[in-house]
């Protein structure tokens, strides 16, 4: 229903059926996960993607509530928070494995080849323990009634000034993370740790999330992320890739001329960043409108 200002009002019941959606979407998952002895990387990667989704678009819910109902459902995010990384660490470990197993990484000299071979036994044993962890907690927390408990906030009201139209705090959260983006871009830029590289592709990710929760939300697109952020996206994934692998490598590994060739794969991926951010302009990212200004207390009481 349009407002008098021509802008498209949204309500809250949009969001209540995307969580709906994406709770049952999650659950469904949790649930084939329980049921495999052995869930596949595939599998579990695909669950953390749904539950970060899940997590953004329930970080709106959130905003729209009132503090006290806000405080209800804190609890059940951290819960689900709690899964994600538990589920993130077995995918790291997987992505490790599909490396040393796969093309892109360089290979190891004959003398290094069973010391990469145990470092591979060691971590497909961490996998498998992890696997069966995750399943143990999936199962607890499935039992422990979260989905239900989150299906039922999901009946909570939203504040009174919410309950028509949520465009504002849609904006404001949209405007907040796209601030949070462009500082991690100046601090990578300033100073390009590794630390402060991976900031930047996990603040651009979270941005992206909202843009797509936006999307199915309001039904509007707010934009691709320009080529140059993806490409760039695309580099941090690998050089976050490299520095888990050289975190897993066994102490005997540490001085072999393999990890000295990894070492020196992460710096050349390193310098081609540093090099892009410093040198490449910066494009405009998907973003709408600045939300207006809040009116005084005093005016919104009044009016």
């Amino acid at each position: 229903m349009p407002t008098t200002a021509g802008r498209v009002r949204i309500r809250p019941e949009t969001l209540v059926r995307e969580l709906d959606r994406l709770i049952a979407e999650v659950a469904g998952s949790v649930d084939r996960a329980i049921d495999r002895p052995h869930p596949s990387p595939e599998s579990l990667h695909q669950l953390h993607r749904e539950m970060r989704r899940l997590r953004h678009a329930l970080a709106i819910w959130e905003d729209v509530l009132p503090d006290r109902q806000r405080q209800m459902i804190q609890p059940l995010a951290r819960r689900l928070k709690r899964l994600a990384r538990m589920i993130g660490r077995v995918r790291d470990r997987d992505v490790v494995l599909a490396l040393l197993e796969g093309p892109s990484l360089p290979s190891p000299e004959r003398a290094d080849a069973p010391r990469v071979a145990r470092l591979r036994a060691r971590l497909r044993d961490d996998a498998r323990t992890g696997r069966e962890l995750v399943r143990v907690f999936l199962r607890s927390e499935r039992d422990g009634h979260l989905f239900e408990g989150l299906r039922e906030s999901l009946e909570l009201p939203p504040r009174r000034r919410l309950r028509s139209d949520l465009q504002r705090v849609l904006d404001e959260e949209q405007e907040r993370r796209h601030e949070r983006v462009r500082t991690a871009h100046k601090d990578a830029r300033h100073r390009p740790s590794s630390t402060r590289l991976h900031r930047l592709r996990i603040r651009v990710r979270q941005l992206r999330h909202l843009t797509e929760v936006r999307t199915r939300i309001d039904g509007k697109s707010l934009g691709r992320i320009p080529s140059t952020v993806r490409r760039l996206q695309r580099e941090l994934g690998r050089l976050h890739d490299l520095d888990v692998v050289l975190a897993e490598l066994d102490p005997e590994l540490g001085g072999t001329a393999w990890a000295r060739a990894l070492r020196s794969e992460r710096r050349a991926v390193r310098d081609s960043v540093r090099k892009a951010i410093r040198t490449e302009r910066w494009p405009d990212l998907p973003l709408v409108a600045p939300a207006p200004d809040r009116p005084p207390a005093t005016a919104r009481l009044a009016s």
